[in-house]
């Protein structure tokens, strides 16, 4: 609410050489002026800190309406106690306080009126000052001490930078803040933008430092409150807010505190735990007649004054005064956690408060969707009790069974328990290091329910996941052509295990001189049509039959005998496999081409499918045929990475011996890295069927042949 600055100007005769004596010349002069007195407005009249007052530095100007200067003062003391005026229109401008480019106490107020004065009467003229300096009030939560003890600043200044070491040197025009403060700042010509920056440091997480800009102009508030949050990025939250320029803004230091609303016996900044039969009561007073008072509760929005809902008693003693007590029916059905409530009074004097208070309802917290993740299998749950020392169990149903653990109580008053697989580790044939998890934790295609027993009560949600993930033509039945890409005489157009040639999932080793190496078939016992491999010899050269998820293309110039298989298709996993379930009728036999490789003719030609999970911003290219390269040969087995990127997981299965019809095989899959998931629009799988293990050596048995249909995740 608006207060006088506290003075009244009733100014004196503009007219120079009056005489002395009384004349009806006098007299008649007299009869064309009016007086006028002069109020003018701000928010409260002193600096409550008296370190600074505005009204030290003032300047009244009163100009007639051609523009010019009649008068200034630049004290309250200067202005004459009585001002008359000829009748006619004028101007005043008022100016309070001084500019400063950024200070804790100095601010600046401006305001103008026009006015005119009438023959013989008394004008009054108020003139409202408003601040021109931007306000920036800075607060810090308790948690950001908590974390940082005394190693934190802000520091804020105009423009759109807030460099610390500019400021302390003086050549930036700047404020630091080390605990809650207002300053106030000149914005310089052409600039709107108020620069921050937030240094801490951690003891546990080191050096955490956070910088923005807003935007505002002259006369905004600006209110930036910093809070610590250990889970989310960043760790340092700035909310900001910027009011308007009214008279009555809210955190301009002129104002007077005309309204309160307080708990009866608690503390309204203390998150409050309430327990049933306990109602809460809080007291609301102003100076002036209380006009509105209203309470918000999440979207809801309540009228104290006139339409007070069930749960909500409301006693209005006299027009000053009221009590809001909150009683079982207002908790009841709420869903548990922290419930913020915000209360909004306004007076007949046009003044407003508004607080807020909170509290901590029992019961199992909502199960949200970052709670959960079916990569890494796991589900936290949340619970919320009154009693700050209640044992809490938290249970995961299914149809299948149960598991349970107990809950355990954080910073925030919060219990909560993870349920997750757990990991075994062991070394594979090439001595790396491998994770397998167990069978706990979350499931796809799962309904839970999710149970935590506060004191021996229970509380209750439910959790459907999702189906797992999908792979593309996994039966085999879809087949098409392609165009192998390339100049060299192994372009042309073969078959293709793909719904159409525009599809990028599966390929094969197909090229115009074998163009059999993967093909169609349906033979007894297959599920419709299958996936093929048979090797083919050209030019002395032997080929496997493959399948993998990839690229495949001939090589650059027209003779060249070799071809390029680009392993790995982009594949966004939704959920963590355990192992590769498929169909496969095998026939295994000696080696019948040795190639480059050891291999003799006396040995079995193993077959080999194997799975990767990679996070590779790029295919892995293996160059194999009439020249090959070795350094491109790769063996997940082997290396937890490619130049591509990591290999996050593998399985992989040696076919050692003819099947005489089709078999389920399901192969485990192993975690180089049990954490990481692949990212989004990487390459990260690849499954890759080959007839001989040694084929990039082109080596292997002729007579080999491998089906395989019907790929499926095992979760």
């Amino acid at each position: 609410m608006k207060h006088a600055f506290s003075y009244a100007a009733a100014v004196c005769c503009l007219l120079a050489a009056v005489s002395c004596s009384k004349s009806e010349t006098d007299d008649a002069v007299r009869g064309t002026r009016g007086t006028m007195e002069l109020t003018v407005a701000g928010t409260r009249s002193d600096s409550p800190s008296g370190e600074y007052d505005p009204l030290q530095h003032l300047s009244v100007r009163i100009y007639d309406d051609k523009g010019a200067l009649l008068r200034r003062y630049t004290s309250q003391e200067g202005i004459p106690e009585r001002y008359e005026l000829l009748a006619g229109d004028y101007r005043i401008a008022v100016e309070a306080g001084e500019e400063a480019a950024a200070s804790f106490t100095v601010r600046h107020y401006t305001g103008e009126e026009p006015f005119t004065v009438t023959a013989g009467a008394t004008t009054p003229v108020e003139v409202t000052c408003r601040r021109t300096s931007v306000a920036a009030q800075v607060s810090f939560e308790q948690n950001v001490a908590s974390a940082f003890g005394d190693s934190f600043a802000v520091w804020v200044a105009a423009g759109d930078t807030a460099d610390e070491t500019q400021i302390a040197q003086g050549s930036l025009a700047g404020l630091e803040f080390t605990a809650d403060a207002t300053g106030y700042f000149t914005l310089p010509e052409g600039v709107r933008t108020l620069a921050w920056k937030f240094r801490g440091e951690h003891a546990s997480r080191g050096e955490i430092v956070k910088e923005g800009t807003l935007d505002v102009e002259p006369g905004d508030n600006c209110a930036l409150k910093f809070r610590f949050s250990p889970d989310l990025p960043g760790f340092i939250e700035c909310f900001t807010i910027t009011v308007d320029d009214s008279t009555d803004d809210w955190d301009d230091t002129f104002v007077w505190a005309d309204i309160t609303i307080e708990g009866d016996g608690f503390d309204m900044e203390q998150t409050q735990e309430y327990a049933p039969g306990t109602p809460k009561s809080y007291l609301i007073g102003s100076a002036a007649s209380i006009a509105t008072a209203t309470l918000a509760v999440g979207d809801e929005l309540h009228d104290l004054l006139t339409a007070a809902p069930a749960g909500i008693a409301v006693e209005r003693t006299d027009e000053r005064h009221l009590t809001v007590t909150l009683n079982d029916d207002f908790f009841a059905g709420r869903p548990a956690g922290v419930l913020a409530l915000t209360f909004r009074v306004t007076d007949a004097n046009g003044g407003e408060l508004e607080r807020s208070s909170s509290y901590r309802l029992q019961g199992l917290l909502p199960i949200e969707k970052a709670d959960w993740s079916l990569w890494s299998r796991s589900l936290t749950l949340r619970a919320s009790a009154a009693n700050p020392d209640a044992e809490v169990l938290f249970t995961l149903r299914t149809a299948e069974g149960e598991e349970q653990q107990p809950g355990v109580r954080n910073e925030e008053g919060i219990h909560t328990a993870t349920f997750a697989p757990g990991w075994t580790t062991s070394e594979n044939a090439n001595g790396l290091t491998c994770h397998t998890p167990d069978g706990k934790g979350l499931r796809v295609g799962t309904h839970y329910t999710c149970v935590a027993t506060i004191d021996g009560v229970e509380y209750t949600a439910t959790l459907d996941t999702p189906a797992g993930d999908v792979i593309s033509n996994a039966g085999m039945d879809d087949w098409s052509t392609y165009v192998v890409a390339g100049w060299s005489v192994l372009s042309g157009e073969v078959p293709y295990p793909n719904a159409d040639s525009g599809t990028v999932f599966w390929v094969g080793g197909n090229n115009k001189q074998t163009n059999a190496l993967c093909t169609g078939a349906e033979i007894e016992g297959s599920n419709g049509r299958c996936a093929q491999l048979k090797p083919m010899v050209a030019a002395g050269v032997f080929a496997a039959g493959n399948l993998f998820t990839g690229t495949f293309e001939g090589g650059p110039n027209f003779l060249d005998m070799y071809g390029l298989a680009r392993f790995g298709v982009v594949y966004d996993f939704t959920a963590r496999p355990t192992a590769l379930s498929l169909r496969y009728n095998a026939t295994i036999t000696n080696v019948t081409h040795t190639g480059n490789s050891s291999l003799t003719t006396e040995e079995l030609d193993q077959s080999r499918i194997f799975v990767c999970i990679t996070d590779w911003t790029a295919r892995h290219t293996v160059k194999s045929g009439s020249s090959y390269d070795e350094t491109t040969f790769w063996d997940p087995e082997a290396a937890t990475s490619l130049p591509e990127g990591a290999i996050l997981g593998y399985g992989s299965q040696m076919l050692t011996e003819s099947t005489g019809g089709w078999q389920t095989l399901t192969i485990p899959i192993v975690w180089y890295d049990r954490e990481a998931a692949p990212a989004a629009g990487n390459y990260s799988l690849v499954i890759s069927c080959a007839t001989s293990f040694k084929g990039d050596y082109v080596a292997g048995s002729e007579n080999n042949v491998l089906y395989v249909e019907d790929f499926e995740w095992v979760y």
